[in-house]
């Protein structure tokens, strides 16, 4: 949301806000935890709501008793912004470390079993290497910038993909 072109708030709509604040502040925050796990991040989550509610009231044309299901769909969207990385700087880093390790040898190793690898795409040899030095799901999550699901489904097509290129190579 461009916050440059806010307007202040008007008498009625910041009325509006406080009363939208006291009927669903709470079951907001309680939707947040259900979202982030935390309640910290719980709190930042629905500070972000009202910022953005109060951006944007204008638009909702409900009656405040009806008001909870924008003023969630604006959390839940505050909740995944949370976890997004913001900024190029904040991508992960550590592709080309974990690539490096999987590149094909000009010639073909005696081993059958590190020919293999090479049947996996990029990124789940990237998880493969890094759940090969012991880091959880969790872990790699963070590190590669990815959701745990992102990561367990990688894992689980990779090991498929190794369990049938060792099958062919015997």
């Amino acid at each position: 949301m461009d916050r440059i072109d806010a307007q202040p708030l008007t008498a009625a709509s910041a009325d509006r806000l406080d009363r939208l604040f006291r009927l669903y502040n709470r079951r907001l925050v309680a939707f947040a935890v259900t979202r982030t796990r935390d309640h910290a991040t719980a709190e930042d989550v629905v500070s972000e709501t009202w910022l953005r509610a109060a951006l944007s009231l204008h638009q909702l044309q409900a009656d405040d008793d009806r008001a909870y299901g924008w003023l969630r769909s604006i959390a839940f969207r505050a909740a995944v912004d949370q976890y997004r990385p913001r900024r190029a700087s904040e991508q992960p880093r550590d592709w080309t470390d974990a690539l490096a390790s999987f590149s094909l040898p000009a010639a073909p190793p005696a081993d059958a079993d590190a020919l293999a690898f090479a049947a996996l795409t990029p990124r789940q040899a990237a998880v493969w290497k890094l759940k090969s030095q012991g880091l959880s799901d969790r872990r790699i999550a963070l590190r590669l910038g990815r959701s745990e699901t992102a990561i367990w489904k990688r894992k689980h097509a990779g090991a498929r993909r190794l369990r049938s290129s060792m099958a062919l190579a015997r």
